[in-house]
């Protein structure tokens, strides 16, 4: 069976909320902060994939230290779309939404040096952050 992107990012989402619901710090959640949470994608252009892999190893450990980001729900995945290219997707929580609209230079580098890496294709962007939100399943009766 041949795995689409949409059924590989619903599975990317709902592990991600597994690991909110079961790693979160109980002080820290949604209602209680103004976090944002988001399902970003990257289309790696061939040949670029390990690379991109990395950078985007260094941007999690940047904005990490920099206290930009929740430590949970983190979670990277790799798949390939219905041309074979490589993509990644990866969930993770801004600690504020207004965050990654006032970054650092630091993290604005590291931005630029991702953008050669991706390429758009199939109707996206090379690199896509739609903001999502966990919710709790199975709803209240």
């Amino acid at each position: 069976m041949k795995n689409s992107r949409i059924s590989v990012a619903l599975l990317a989402l709902s592990l991600a909320i597994l690991a909110f619901t079961f790693l979160r710090p109980a002080k820290i959640t949604h209602a209680q902060s103004n976090s944002e949470t988001v399902i970003a994608t990257y289309q790696a252009k061939p040949g670029k994939e390990d690379e991109l892999f990395k950078a985007m190893g260094k941007h999690w450990a940047t904005i990490h230290r920099l206290g930009m980001v929740l430590d949970q729900p983190h979670l990277v995945l790799r798949g390939k779309d219905d041309s074979g290219k490589t993509y990644f997707i990866e969930i993770l929580t801004w600690d504020d939404a207004e965050t990654p609209d006032h970054a650092p230079a630091e993290v604005h580098t590291i931005w630029k040096e991702m953008e050669p890496l991706v390429e758009s294709r199939l109707g996206h962007q090379g690199i896509e952050y739609p903001e999502v939100h966990v919710v709790a399943y199975p709803p209240a009766p």
